[in-house]
This record gives structure tokens, C-alpha cells and sequence, in this order.
């Protein structure tokens, strides 16, 4: 464990209630754990999205042991598995899954689609849609967490262990943006440790995308989030979700690679 403290021993755990240029920086460079935005989006129209997402017909389920009582709407990039077919699957349907998950929220703006927009203009050098092996890629994954049975395990997420395409070479952080839809009076808690994992606990979560949280010291941060509200942190570090007490919990999301201030963000799910 003390591999992984040194590589984060300048993070605090200090969330910050605004997206500025500054604490965007701040995020990536591992200076904050995280930024929290409250009643970043209109918590009606999330609402109206959110029984969408729960009906959809391409509400499908993560692949992992751990992962596989959350529900996703279209493939994100991670169940592709290193498979050719089902990478080249991902890729096929990419532009109509954005397309699909914008029309949902229509005539609104959707949630991915306002972050990425800022981060655009945020971040130095702006914000691109990721493209692996010159194919764009998916992004504005829906998350369905059915009430009292779905959670995820303590895990981190990272591109490198899902793909060696070229345009992930100089990657030095990933973050991930989760804008809330709809979200449980109790549980549906992000659970954040603010480390990254151990050589063998990340072993453990790539083959079944989660650890016993009873072998883990308690979490540095436990943030419940209210529909509507935006969250931003490292998911290279360990993090958990609740399960939810009766409810659905319901989320759009997008992972964002950095290779610092000089080079464009680039957002997939």
C-alpha cells in the first residue's frame, strides 16, 4: 500500500463546489479530490431522462462478476473485452448511441454534452471526442442501478488496461465526470479513497472489477449526491458506489483522459 500513497501524497481531500479553469487543473493535477457541483443540471428534466434510461432497449449489464448488477445503456468502451468483433462493435455504433442519448434529453441540452462544451473552452488546450485507431469513440453512457441490489466494489478504471491503441500514449491522469439523474433518498453513496490501487488489488479488479471492501481501510470521502448535481474526480483511484435503499439510481457519464495542460482532454464512455 505505500506504493500507491506515494503516488497521490500531494492529494487532499478537499472537493471543489465549482468547474473553473483552475480547480479543472487542480483535478488532474491531483492537487483536489474532487469537484462537486450542486443543481448543475434541471433535476425535472433528469427525472424525465432517468425512466427512460430504465426502459431503454439497449439497457444492457457490465460483463465483470462485480460490475454485472449495473445496468448500461449502449456498450461502453470497457466491455469490449480486447475483443476485435466487439471493438469493432463499439466503433459501429458509436455516433447513433451519441446521437440516441442526445435525442433523450431533446429539446435540452444534455448533461455530457454541457461538460463537454466547457471543458472545451476550460481546459488550455481544449476538449476532443476520443477517436482509437483514427474510430470514434462512444461517449454519454446512461448508468442504471437498480434499487437495494446494484453497487460496484471498490475499483479504478484506466484506458491503458483496456487498450494499447496509439492515441492513448502520454496519458498521465483520467477523470470522469457523473452527472446525477435521479439518485435515492438513502444510499447511492460515491465512495472515494483518494489512492491508487496495489499491484494486487489491481490484479483483483481486472478480473472480476471490484475488492472486498472489508480488506480495504474506510474510504476518505463518502459524498451523496442530489439529482441533478455534477461530480468530477480521478477514477484511477480506488472508488465504490452504495447500493441504493428502494429507489433506481440513475447517472449519464464520461470518462476524460488528460495528458496535461498542453495537449486537448478527449472524452469517451
Amino acid at each position: 500500500m505505500t506504493e500507491a500513497v506515494q503516488v497521490v501524497r500531494t492529494l487532499t481531500n478537499d472537493v471543489a463546489p465549482e468547474l473553473t479553469t483552475q480547480t479543472l487543473l487542480q483535478l488532474a493535477g491531483r492537487e483536489i479530490a474532487a469537484v462537486h457541483i450542486r443543481g448543475y443540471y434541471p433535476a425535472d428534466i433528469a427525472a424525465k431522462v432517468a425512466h427512460k434510461a430504465i426502459d431503454h432497449p439497449a439497457l444492457g449489464h457490465y460483463h465483470k462478476q462485480l460490475a454485472g448488477s449495473v445496468g448500461r445503456v449502449y456498450m461502453p468502451h470497457i466491455d469490449t473485452k480486447w475483443d476485435p468483433e466487439l471493438t469493432a462493435k463499439y466503433h459501429d455504433a458509436a455516433l447513433p448511441a451519441i446521437q440516441d442519448v442526445r435525442s433523450m434529453f431533446h429539446p435540452y441540452l444534455s448533461p455530457v454534452d454541457r461538460v463537454r462544451l466547457e471543458l472545451q473552452e476550460l481546459w488550455p488546450a481544449g476538449a476532443n471526442l476520443l477517436r482509437l485507431r483514427g474510430r470514434l469513440c462512444f461517449v454519454g453512457a446512461l448508468r442504471v442501478f437498480r434499487p437495494n441490489t446494484s453497487e460496484l466494489h471498490p475499483h479504478s478504471d484506466a484506458i491503458n488496461q483496456e487498450t494499447d491503441a496509439p492515441e492513448i500514449e502520454g496519458v498521465v491522469n483520467q477523470l470522469v465526470a457523473n452527472i446525477y439523474l435521479q439518485v435515492p433518498e438513502q444510499g447511492g453513496n460515491l465512495l472515494l479513497w483518494l489512492r491508487e490501487p496495489t499491484a494486487e488489488e489491481t490484479r483483483i479488479i481486472l478480473d472480476v472489477e471490484g475488492l472486498d471492501p472489508a480488506t480495504l481501510e474506510p474510504p476518505a470521502l463518502e459524498i451523496h449526491p442530489d439529482a441533478g448535481d455534477l461530480i468530477l474526480f480521478s477514477p484511477r483511484m480506488l472508488h465504490a458506489v452504495t447500493p441504493g435503499v428502494d429507489e433506481y439510481r440513475v447517472g449519464a457519464a464520461a470518462f476524460i483522459a488528460s495528458k496535461g495542460p498542453e495537449q486537448p482532454l478527449v472524452f469517451w464512455s
